[in-house]
């Protein structure tokens, strides 16, 4: 049942609210600006609660959105913030995944780093930031740890990157030469 099914069967007995603890003239309220469409959904969920109901699946959203349009949203708020200045401009429109990725984990914000999801598998994300970003390590750091965890699921952002050097430095290291 939705949230407003649900309230709408909770306001309609008479003193509905005695069993939540909530007050009559806050019930009150609460009921005129549900009938008035004005209640939050904050204070949906926290009547529904206090009523007894429980949330038997959180709300996933997603937006539909055309993968071309979203690609060139994120090509024209690049080039808002001067992002492209070293390239024509008629290559702009074929420009590389690697490199729109890239340049939007640099320079845009996370609501932008979310639009990218969208558009790309996250293993293809996550390869270009570990070959992009993560090699550029102490420069990036705050904002790898913050990639690390809130994109990748990564739990210890820390050790991780730690690690990801470690390796990094033993495959570039120069053998010994020993003659």
């Amino acid at each position: 049942m939705t949230t407003d099914h649900a309230l709408e069967r909770l306001f309609s007995p008479r003193a509905w609210h005695k069993s939540t603890g909530i007050r009559e003239n806050t019930a009150r309220i609460y009921k005129k600006r549900f009938r008035e469409n004005k209640l939050e959904l904050e204070t949906k969920i926290k009547i529904l609660r206090l009523a007894g109901y429980q949330l038997v699946c959180d709300m996933d959203w997603k937006q539909i959105t055309d993968p071309a349009v979203l690609k060139a949203k994120l090509i024209k708020k690049l080039m808002d913030n001067k992002v492209f200045w070293s390239y024509e401009l008629p290559d702009i429109n074929e420009l590389p995944d690697e490199v729109l990725i890239e340049k939007v984990l640099h320079h845009l914000d996370i609501e932008e780093v979310t639009d990218l999801f969208s558009l790309y598998p996250a293993s293809k994300i996550k390869k270009v930031w570990m070959d992009r970003m993560l090699v550029q390590e102490p420069l990036y750091h705050a904002v790898n740890r913050l990639y690390a965890f809130l994109f990748f699921r990564i739990k210890n952002p820390d050790v991780y990157i730690q690690r990801f050097l470690k390796k990094q430095q033993v495959i570039y290291a120069r053998p010994d030469k020993t003659d």
